[in-house]
C-alpha cells in the first residue's frame, strides 16, 4: 500500500490550465514534480518548487489530504516588451497528496530551501517498526 498517492488537483475555473486573472494577467498552473522516501520512522518528500519564496507557499490537511499551493511570480523591467509569445506574470503550483492511516497528520513539518519543499510525514506510533530481541 502507498501511503502518499497524487490525486488530480481541481481544474481552474476557467477550461484550460491558463486563465486570464482579474488584472488582465495570465497565470498558468503546475503540478510540482516531487520525490518520495520511506524511513523507519517517517516519510519524507521533496517537492521542487523553484524561484517560490517562503511566504508564497500555502499548506493545509483535511479530510487525509494535504493541499499545497504555491506562487512564483516575477515582474518586469521597465520600458520592457517581449519579443514575441504571451508575457506570463507568474506560475502556480497546486498539488494533493492523500495520506494513508499509518501517517500522524498533526506530526507534519515542512522546510523550503534553495526551491525544495521538505515535507516530513513522521509515521504514526503504532505503525512504527519494532525490533524483537531474540533470547
Amino acid at each position: 500500500m502507498t501511503s502518499l498517492n497524487i490525486t488530480k488537483t481541481q481544474q481552474p475555473e476557467c477550461e484550460t490550465q491558463s486563465c486570464e486573472a482579474k488584472q488582465g494577467q495570465q497565470i498558468r498552473y503546475a503540478r510540482p514534480q516531487y520525490r518520495v522516501r520511506q524511513l523507519d520512522t517517517s516519510y519524507v518528500a521533496e517537492v521542487d518548487l523553484p524561484g517560490v519564496q517562503k511566504g508564497a507557499v500555502e499548506l493545509s490537511v483535511a479530510d487525509g489530504v494535504l493541499e499545497l499551493s504555491a506562487a512564483r511570480s516575477w515582474s518586469d523591467r521597465e520600458n520592457w516588451s517581449p519579443l514575441a509569445g504571451v508575457v506570463e506574470d507568474g506560475l502556480n503550483y497546486k498539488l494533493r497528496l492523500e495520506l494513508s492511516d499509518e501517517i500522524d497528520p498533526e506530526k507534519i513539518s515542512a522546510e523550503l530551501q534553495d526551491g525544495v519543499l521538505k515535507l516530513t510525514f513522521a509515521k504514526a506510533e503504532e505503525k512504527k517498526p519494532r525490533r524483537i530481541a531474540i533470547s
